[in-house]
């Protein structure tokens, strides 16, 4: 490896001082060279040939400290930290180019003898450097980048009140004036929502070959995005996890999204060591203060050719980047993304997490896989979801103003006609410990499912492309599933209105049904989490109350209905590092 880094060395001073009247002298030295002689060949380790450079002065070089110097061409922000390179003016309008990879003077065809100048530059360096001149333009792009590509596609533009009255005038009436029909009517989607459910578990049910983490050539560069917000409990967890995932870390791209502003995270971070792999992004204050736009804000400074996104609790499978990987190789290029299944760590620390972590269990386990199967839309995980970045950006991203963004981009993703799949592998997180910070967290989730069913419903020219089957899903699974909850208590009061005898009997046949349908359910996703045996004796008896945790939903629906109304854009933060296990360890 020191032969190439000399001749590379050697390649730079060369430049340097080559002559500039001379035309053609840079090139002759370049193309001396060989493939593993240039910074980012194989044998060559880029950083070092930088830094070892800028030591000893070989080369101008700039840094975070250089005055009076003007970057240009905002639009290629993503190209110059995925090239590694940044074009500026200095104070007297010329321009030179900073270099973080001498391959680029070669790909561009750039010559010292046509007046080009060149200066080094950390790879740190280049992105604080572009974030410092143009953190404002990328505020603005990842707040508004959907909403500029496709209004109807946004939740920015939908009139929330006038959705919110409009139904509740129609609920209500039908409600006061033909409560036979209600209650048919209700009856009929909860029958038809149990019936769909249990057909999609049964499809999620069969087995499937275990995900491969093997990979065939060599690994491309993997972008991972982990917003982070007053996590200063958090924050060395996370570092720990990326540094736990088997995959090369000069091939990691890590980025720790943290709010300019958020004083505790950044102080818990300072006192980190960092590794080099890893990349602070600040993103300024603006308005709305969501991790979809803070993944936006961050999409600018990624180099990688895929992205995952985990959240500061989370704690991977160690080869998830290496099953997410062979699993994009040996599927058909129309898949842009592939969703890891989640749970939680802290799932047996009372029965309120044991009843979320059988719920994820249901959901990650069984309907996506049901959904996958089926080849319709699937809402996605909020984290540990990969995608291939040029399908990300064909699609705009995520929703800034969506505070379920998962949900509405795995719409959209179907919307292009791209697919998902689901990866036998896991991420753990930490479940709410107390009912307040669950309701808090669900009617932040049901107030997206809002904002997703009313885009859906307003963007009726991209709605075309969806089939019956399609469009049902999305008016089941996001739809209905959060109106289900709304309705349950008026569907019990409904009963002390003046209605037919045979309204008391259906509400009972149905309420059967459905009991039958939640411990059915409940009860052989447990026996396949126990290979095939029956649930423990606490496992049977906390069963009982099962159906209970539901009444949550709608406690939780009710908020999310007038958060919609009163602050739509708003993000519930969940406290992370409060649980048993996190105390413990």
């Amino acid at each position: 490896m020191v032969q190439p880094i000399i001749n590379a060395a050697k390649c730079f001073s060369s430049i340097a001082n080559s002559n500039r009247s001379k035309p053609g002298g840079d090139d002759c030295i370049i193309n001396s060279l060989t493939a593993n002689d240039w910074p980012g060949g194989d044998h060559v380790d880029n950083e070092s040939i930088i830094e070892s450079l800028i030591k000893n002065r070989q080369m101008p070089f700039i840094d975070t400290h250089t005055k009076d110097i003007n970057i240009l061409h905002f639009s290629k922000i993503n190209e110059y930290c995925r090239q590694g390179y940044l074009e500026f003016q200095d104070a007297n309008g010329n321009r030179h180019y900073a270099i973080n990879n001498l391959s680029v003077i070669k790909q561009k065809g750039l010559h010292l003898s046509e007046g080009h100048k060149f200066h080094l530059i950390r790879k740190r360096d280049l992105t604080q450097i572009l974030e410092k001149h143009f953190s404002h333009k990328q505020s603005i792009w990842a707040s508004n980048h959907l909403n500029s590509l496709n209004k109807d596609a946004c939740a920015k533009g939908v009139n929330y009140i006038k959705m919110v009255t409009g139904f509740s005038v129609i609920f209500f009436a039908i409600f006061f004036l033909f409560s036979n029909l209600f209650n048919i009517v209700n009856n009929l989607l909860y029958l038809s929502q149990n019936i769909l459910k249990a057909a999609l578990f049964k499809n999620g049910f069969r087995k499937t070959d275990k995900s491969l983490a093997k990979r065939t050539g060599p690994l491309p560069i993997y972008s991972v995005l982990i917003p982070l917000y007053k996590e200063d409990i958090k924050a060395k967890f996370i570092l720990k996890s990326i540094e736990l995932l088997d995959y090369p870390k000069d091939k990691l791209d890590v980025k720790l999204i943290i709010e300019a502003d958020d004083i505790l995270t950044i102080r818990a971070l300072a006192v980190l060591d960092i590794p080099s792999y890893v990349q602070l992004i600040k993103v300024p204050y603006s308005l709305p203060r969501t991790k979809p736009k803070a993944l936006n804000y961050a999409m600018g400074f990624a180099r990688g050719e895929f992205v995952t996104i985990y959240d500061a609790e989370d704690r991977p499978d160690s080869d998830q980047l290496l099953k997410a990987l062979y699993a994009f190789e040996t599927l058909t290029d129309d898949y842009a993304c592939v969703q890891a299944k989640l749970n939680f760590y802290n799932a047996k620390e009372n029965i309120l997490t044991r009843f979320f972590s059988l719920e994820y269990r249901i959901w990650f386990e069984y309907f996506l896989k049901g959904l996958s199967f089926l080849n319709i839309p699937i809402p996605l995980g909020g984290t540990s979801n990969h995608f291939k970045i040029d399908k990300l950006k064909e699609v705009g991203y995520w929703d800034a103003y969506n505070v379920t963004e998962d949900a509405d981009l795995g719409i959209r993703l179907y919307l292009r006609g791209y697919k998902v799949h689901i990866i036998d592998s896991v991420t753990t997180e930490e479940a709410p410990v107390n009912i307040y910070d669950w309701i808090a967290q669900r009617s932040r989730w049901i107030k997206g499912y809002l904002q997703t069913i009313c885009v859906f419903m307003k963007a009726k020219k991209d709605r075309k492309v969806f089939s019956l089957q399609d469009s049902l899903s999305v008016y089941v699974f996001v739809g209905l599933s959060t109106y289900s909850f709304l309705c349950l208590p008026w569907l019990f009061t409904s009963l002390l209105l003046d209605v037919d005898p045979y309204i008391h009997y259906l509400l009972i046949l149905n309420g059967v049904l459905s009991l039958s349908y939640l411990y059915a359910t409940a009860f052989l996703a447990l026996m396949r989490e126990r290979s095939n045996k029956a649930p423990s004796l606490l496992g049977a008896a906390s069963l009982l109350l099962w159906p209970l945790y539901f009444i949550l939903h709608t406690i939780a629906s009710y908020r999310a209905i007038y958060e919609i109304v009163v602050s739509p854009f708003k993000w519930n933060k969940t406290p992370h590092g409060v649980s048993i296990d996190e105390i413990e360890e």
